[in-house]
């Protein structure tokens, strides 16, 4: 296979992940709910592209449930909300990581 014909075959692949995640909305996106919850709570604005929901997707099939999710985020904003060098991390690159959700997870009463 050339270069060009692995290039094309990408897109379409692309093209097909971004029908898919078109028709996921229908029934409701609980990654896509957790991000807005998200923005809410920080007052941000994280889009729901793949990089951000894939990473809650992940702690979700990882057996973590939508709530959980809420509460590490709700948690994480009462501890850092304020603080003018940890309230940067309230961010899905950082919460939603799998080893730190992990830990944070832990600290859940």
């Amino acid at each position: 296979m050339t270069y060009e014909e692995l290039l094309e075959k990408r897109e379409n692949l692309q093209h097909q992940i971004i029908v898919i995640e078109k028709e996921m909305l229908k029934f409701g996106d609980p990654a896509r709910e957790i991000l807005e919850f998200l923005n809410k709570k920080t007052g941000r604005n994280y889009r729901p592209v793949l990089a951000n929901l894939n990473m809650i997707r992940a702690r979700l099939k990882e057996g973590y449930t939508a709530d959980e999710l809420r509460q590490v985020v709700a948690k994480k904003c009462r501890e850092w909300r304020g603080d003018s060098f940890m309230e940067k991390y309230l961010r899905p690159a950082t919460l939603f990581n799998a080893t730190k959700f992990a830990q944070y997870s832990g600290e859940l009463q």
